[in-house]
């Protein structure tokens, strides 16, 4: 499936919104989980007007969104999300690999991720490294962890 990548535009946000919802519940999370999880995956139009976001479309709809929060020389990728029918076929990478390169072009040197563990082996595939984990507990999960990986970027030289 051919499929382009777009800067977000603030009115994507509920469709992004649910394509988050249909991302997170395609690992099989039970729904306790997702409600609790509920607002984390709404993104609004003034989240999209505030980082730089990055829509992956296919015959006119979204299917897949990654968020790229800058902090001075640190990023941060958020809301990286890919509709289910979209997977492995590219689109996560197009869009991670979008945004490291933008992050890159402003200066940043590293950009870090907390992923789903399910995700975690797709980060590490395209780069990142594991530099710890973060707690995440969860009902009936209280020993549950987020990875914490990051990516090492390479700053363009200006001549």
């Amino acid at each position: 499936m051919p499929f382009e990548i777009r800067e977000a535009d603030p009115r994507d946000a509920t469709a992004l919104s649910a394509l988050a919802y249909r991302a997170k519940a395609h690992w099989g999370y039970s729904d306790e989980w997702l409600r609790i999880w509920s607002g984390d995956l709404r993104i609004s139009s003034e989240y999209l007007n505030a980082h730089h976001g990055f829509v992956a479309v296919a015959e006119g709809s979204p299917v897949g969104v990654c968020v790229l929060e800058l902090d001075g020389i640190a990023g941060t990728l958020e809301h990286v999300w890919i509709a289910p029918e979209s997977q492995r076929i590219g689109v996560g990478r197009a869009l991670v690999t979008r945004a490291l390169e933008t992050a890159s072009q402003v200066g940043a040197v590293r950009v870090s991720v907390l992923p789903d563990p399910f995700a975690e082996a797709f980060y590490l595939r395209l780069g990142a490294r594991r530099v710890g984990s973060v707690p995440a507990p969860m009902p009936g999960s209280p020993e549950r962890l987020l990875p914490r990986l990051e990516f090492t970027l390479c700053v363009p030289v200006t001549s």
